[in-house]
């Protein structure tokens, strides 16, 4: 499970990347990438999109029959005040 103290990521009690604002970064500071609030969609460092936010599910832009359930992303990652298509880009980059 991963949760948010502040702007650390943990796992198991490790730090395994933080939050700037709207980018994640892994444990030794590297842009992963980012999210946009406002569309619901999560980019790489490239400003590729990569999943996006439709109804109760993270799909991936690549393929649509590539889903997950936006209730098991929210059970997998606890604490911090983010909005969910932040927790879903700490999913999709750093898992849960």
């Amino acid at each position: 499970m991963v949760n948010i103290a502040g702007n650390e990521i943990r796992r198991n009690g490790d730090v395994v990347g933080y939050i700037d604002g709207n980018y994640i970064r892994d444990n030794e500071n590297n842009r992963l990438g980012y999210f946009d609030e406002n569309q619901n969609y999560v980019y790489d460092q490239n400003a590729n999109p990569i999943a996006y936010i439709d109804g109760g599910y993270l799909y991936s832009y690549a393929s649509r029959s590539s889903y997950v359930d936006l209730d098991k992303i929210n059970a997998g990652i606890s604490g911090g005040v983010l909005p969910e298509i932040g927790k879903c880009a700490i999913y999709e980059f750093l898992g849960e």
